[in-house]
């Protein structure tokens, strides 16, 4: 048996009951005095009344509910969007102000070397397992980069080129156990050579200092110009204590490096004297 023909009956008795109800409240309405058979149908189809009535709120309700419900949802995902691209926009412009920041330092920096010319780049790769050892910049010989030229910071001394290609070179870092700089203390004036550690405890040691040498901790070291690749007097850290050698013949100074080789984002490359000369 079909689903029509198990509740036809009930179906239409239902509809009959709605509609004599309705025709009634349509004939009552705006009557002030009711017959006795009048009173007596409302009587009996009061509640029957009621029911239909409270089930036509319900359903009603139900569909309001529902229409705002997906009014809701809708509201709730323009506002998630407009959310998402706000905290975007705010992340872009965070991003933006700090690499003004650091561009400004490089500017700067520039303003304080009148005596050289220099490039400015960005480093665009390091290798995760030598990550104080070298690292890739965006200019290459297209754009002047020589191998040796000297590459900083605003902080001081980063590396020398070691490998130069049409767009980009790999820079050296101090750091790295092949790199040997000429340097010295500021104050003292003593000379030596810088060498770098990764992956020790010591990064960068000033070697073969005279055990006499006058040196205490937090004194500068900068390049000393000897050696003919780094100008004089680009910073290169700040010693932290002093040593003895093994045999006791001269003296090392344990060195903190001035440049922040964990983040390296943008680098200076110095290309050449400011009369045409190399910046060696």
């Amino acid at each position: 048996m079909g689903w029509w023909e198990r509740y036809r009956r009930f179906l239409q008795l239902s509809v009959a009951v709605i509609l004599i109800i309705t025709a009634i409240s349509f004939i009552n309405r705006g009557k002030e005095h009711y017959i006795l058979p009048e009173r007596l149908l409302g009587i009996v189809l009061s509640p029957v009344q009621g029911a239909v009535q409270g089930i036509s709120n319900y359903l009603t309700g139900t569909i309001e509910g529902i229409v705002e419900l997906r009014n809701l949802r809708d509201e709730n995902r323009r506002l998630r969007e407009e959310l998402e691209k706000r905290d975007y926009m705010y992340s872009l412009l965070a991003e933006l102000r700090a690499e003004n920041a650091r561009l400004l330092k490089l500017v700067n920096l520039r303003e304080m070397m009148p005596e050289f010319e220099t490039i400015a780049a960005r480093v665009i790769a390091r290798e995760p397992s030598n990550w104080y050892n070298a690292i890739t910049i965006n200019v290459g010989s297209q754009q002047g980069i020589e191998v040796d030229m000297p590459v900083i910071t605003h902080r001081g001394l980063v590396g020398r080129v070691m490998s130069v290609d049409g767009n980009r070179a790999q820079v050296l870092l101090l750091l790295d156990q092949r790199s040997s700089v000429g340097g010295m203390i500021q104050k003292s004036r003593e000379p030596g050579i810088v060498k770098g550690f990764a992956g020790e405890k010591e990064n960068l040691r000033l070697l073969y200092l005279p055990r006499d040498a006058k040196i205490q901790a937090g004194d500068r070291v900068i390049t000393s110009g000897l050696g003919g690749v780094f100008p004089k007097g680009l910073i290169i850290g700040s010693v932290i204590e002093v040593k003895a050698e093994e045999y006791g013949l001269s003296q090392y100074a344990v060195v903190r490096a001035a440049a922040d080789f964990h983040h390296l984002e943008e680098v200076l490359v110095i290309v050449a004297a400011a009369d045409g000369g190399e910046g060696e």
